[in-house]
């Protein structure tokens, strides 16, 4: 099935309230805090798993709602905006 122009990058996962920011889908509440600092998509990725499994280390984050993401290319990959 293809998803509809400019519907690519939805997800389907279980919302969660975080602290600070109120109800959030947990993939798009870690990407984006982890994208600040990643240069590739193979970083970006790992700043997401690595701010999620602390979360969850800590109590603050269910691990019902933890995201199981793979890169799917090159996870060289540059990311958009990052210098060379």
């Amino acid at each position: 099935m293809k998803a509809a122009p400019g519907a690519e990058l939805a997800c389907k996962t279980l919302t969660y309230s975080f602290p600070h920011e109120g109800d959030r889908g947990a993939i798009t509440y870690y990407a984006v805090h982890a994208l600040g600092g990643a240069t590739t998509m193979g970083s970006w990725l790992q700043r997401i798993q690595a701010r999620s499994s602390e979360d969850r280390r800590r109590g603050t984050f269910p691990s019902l709602n933890l995201p199981a993401l793979q890169v799917v290319g090159p996870a060289a990959a540059r990311l958009p905006g990052t210098p060379f």
